[in-house]
């Protein structure tokens, strides 16, 4: 498969990671995200992934973007991912139909191997699969379209599975912890503080 354009999109500092409101302060919250999505960015980099746009209307996250060389597009929506990522995925696409990856920007764990296990193969709709059910990245390969069903606290990687399978087209399921393994709940960041050294300032930061 031809290398991807990789979407990013990310909430708002002033909504995202809300659940995590009862254990980080709003700047620790707003530090964790722009640490996460410059490791996510990171490691796309040392994949050898150039085309990456970060999906967001946030100046602060436009930012850390463009410090890691990528490029930012404005969705228009912070509440709706469905349709951020609808948006984005036709402005990657505006200059022909090549293969697009969305992936999620709360990967702490994220390494150049899962990246190369997504792109692995010819299949034509792959799905790094949360710990929860969720979708945490999904590819699309060069003339395949799939509706989105990203929702907070849903199965969403089954429901991309069967989306695909009632248009006809191939999938392959990817589960591996770095792709898996999302921030979203106080118990997700405690486990975060305690296993990866990166992250252990934000302990005392509520």
């Amino acid at each position: 498969m031809a290398q991807p354009t990789v979407i990013v999109p990310v909430k708002s500092l002033a909504t995202a990671k809300g659940r995590l409101a009862p254990v980080l302060s709003p700047p620790a919250r707003a530090a964790l995200v722009e640490r996460m999505l410059a490791h996510v960015l990171g490691v796309l980099d040392a994949a050898g992934i150039g085309d990456r746009l970060v999906a967001t209307g946030d100046p602060a996250l436009a930012a850390v973007a463009e410090r890691q060389g990528a490029a930012v597009f404005d969705p228009g929506t912070d509440e709706d991912l469905n349709a951020a990522c609808t948006a984005a995925v036709r402005f990657a696409r505006s200059g022909g139909g090549r293969p697009v990856m969305l992936l999620a920007a709360d990967l702490p764990w994220l390494s150049v191997a899962d990246v190369q296990a997504l792109l692995a193969g010819t299949d034509p709709v792959v799905i790094g699969e949360a710990k929860d059910g969720g979708t945490n990245a999904l590819l699309l390969a060069a003339g395949t379209d799939l509706p989105f069903a990203f929702a907070t606290g849903t199965a969403s990687a089954g429901r991309h599975e069967a989306m695909a399978a009632g248009s006809g087209l191939g999938l392959r399921l990817v589960r591996r912890p770095g792709l898996a393994r999302d921030i979203d709940t106080p118990a997700d960041l405690a486990r975060l503080l305690a296993e990866h050294s990166a992250y252990r300032d934000f302990a005392h930061a509520a």
